[in-house]
């Protein structure tokens, strides 16, 4: 039997009386709840009563107007006030809205404490919860065969049947989705629900509804850290979804999704120590071969790209960087690592003659000539750290090793090697014979905005001792340090040595 808001006022324990909306009488009460925060919609569900003492209930008609219509636009049962509380005097225009909206507004005497209203409803469903608790354990049922069977891409979708609703799992910074689901989101209602994360800075309530036409949409976060979002839909036929069921659906999600994210974070220690193998040439070709085909990466031929994206979002982990976070949902298969401050990402020759697509590189990038053989690798890295260095020195997005990136940065290793030899050979060559610090010592003079003060400080030497060594520079290369042409050369090329040699301390 259905436990109604006129059940609720015919007993005459509650002693509880309809003062407006008297013909929603029949609205069912599925739960009573107290609750005095602002916006009580976003955290009580369909079929729930209200109760409240008017703390949070405005006092002016239109505050109450909008607060009996929001409580009505998420189907709530009715509203309960206690009698001679904090709650202001109804006003006429919020009385003629419930009975406008056939929503039901409540008085409940001051002698009859809420406690006594939430065991009746509760004991009134007490079948309700048994079948809710029935398709409680379904969906649960589904999560444990998708994990058995290995039908992950099948879990939402199996819940959106039992649930009879569509469901789609979106992170919540550009609103992609998680999981797979045969429903799709419209743009609009994509665009509401990063408009309602944005409205709540980030900080979702437990429940939010959402309206995208005629659809009713609620979005319920998936764990605790606000990262995440399941969004259920139902026609405007069918009844509101139960929030109780959502949450446990939100809670399958998270599984699912944590599921992934440790698959996907293995996924990347594993691409990071091929890399490293590759580089130290620690692997056997015909082995790193077997590891790229299973990576989707095929025999070749292949290409390095180097990236610079500024700082992580997160602690300074360059997997919480936005170019990592992109490549979480590019369509084409990568090698990806973090390799000294550098990101290097290797694709096959003809992914990236078609272009890497990523939703949010303003990273800047250079990449290696195509190479066939992995012993190449790191010949190939260190090309596209050399296309990378001359992208950041000309200006541009971006830049192939062995094109001009920069009119002001050698064109290849070997010019670069060239370079280098040219205008500092004599200083690495009497570092090496002395153990002195010449070359550091410049480049800390230049990094320090060519200040003796703060160039030797960071040096940890005596003023007088660093206007010795850069005097034995000037020796060396027959420069003036004081000249702007001959300092533009010299930092050039200790960029460049950096870059030839990036280990070198």
């Amino acid at each position: 039997m259905r436990f109604t808001i006129g059940s609720l006022v015919e007993d005459p324990l509650v002693r509880t009386q309809i003062v407006a909306g008297a013909a929603g009488r029949d609205r069912r009460v599925m739960w009573a709840h107290t609750c005095e925060v602002e916006d009580p919609w976003n955290w009580l569900g369909s079929g729930d009563l209200l109760m409240t003492d008017g703390y949070s209930f405005p006092s002016d008609p239109e505050g109450q107007t909008a607060f009996v219509r929001a409580l009505a636009e998420a189907d709530i049962a009715g509203l309960a006030l206690g009698e001679g509380f904090k709650a202001p005097p109804l006003t006429g225009e919020a009385l003629a809205a419930a009975d406008a909206l056939d929503f039901p507004i409540l008085l409940t005497a001051r002698s009859v404490p809420f406690v006594t209203l939430a065991r009746l409803v509760a004991d009134a469903n007490g079948g309700q919860d048994s079948l809710r608790a029935s398709q409680v354990l379904r969906l649960y049922n589904i999560l444990r065969r998708s994990q058995a069977r290995g039908e992950g891409d099948r879990l939402l979708d199996d819940c959106a049947t039992e649930l009879r609703a569509d469901l789609n799992v979106l992170e919540l910074r550009h609103g992609r989705e998680l999981l797979p689901s045969r429903s799709s989101i419209p743009d609009p209602l994509r665009e509401a629900v990063l408009a309602r994360v944005a409205e709540q800075r980030g900080q979702l309530s437990a429940f939010n509804r959402i309206k995208d036409g005629d659809v009713s949409a609620l979005l319920v976060p998936v764990g605790s850290s606000d990262s995440a979002a399941l969004l259920v839909r139902t026609n405007p036929e069918q009844s509101a979804p139960d929030l109780l069921l959502a949450q446990h659906t939100a809670t399958i999600a998270e599984f699912e999704v944590e599921r992934r994210a440790a698959r996907a974070a293995r996924a990347r220690a594993r691409a990071a120590g091929l890399v490293r193998n590759m580089l130290d040439r620690t692997i056997a070709p015909e082995a790193a071969v077997v590891q790229l085909t299973a990576l989707g990466l095929g025999e070749g031929p292949w290409q390095v790209t180097a990236w610079k994206d500024g700082p992580a979002s997160v602690d300074n982990d360059p997997s919480t960087s936005t170019l990592v976070d992109a490549l979480a949902y590019v369509p084409w298969p990568h090698l990806y690592a973090y390799v000294d401050d550098t990101h290097l990402v290797t694709v096959m020759q003809a992914q990236y003659q078609q272009g890497l697509e990523l939703e949010k590189p303003r990273a800047k990038h250079g990449a290696s000539q195509p190479f066939a053989a992995v012993s190449r690798f790191a010949d190939a890295v260190r090309e596209a750290r050399w296309a990378l260095e001359s992208a950041i020195q000309g200006g541009v997005s971006s830049a192939v090793y062995g094109s001009h990136g920069s009119y002001f940065m050698p064109s290849t290793v070997a010019e670069g090697q060239f370079a280098v030899q040219r205008l500092l050979g004599a200083l690495i060559a009497y570092d090496d014979e002395h153990d002195s610090e010449l070359i550091r010592s410049l480049e800390v003079y230049f990094e320090a905005n060519r200040s003796w003060q703060e160039g030797a400080r960071r040096l940890g030497i005596h003023k007088q001792t660093l206007v010795y060594r850069l005097h034995k520079v000037e020796e060396l290369t027959g420069t003036d340090l004081r000249d702007f042409g001959v300092q533009a050369e010299l930092y050039l090329a200790l960029r460049t040595l950096r870059l030839l040699t990036p280990d070198r301390d």
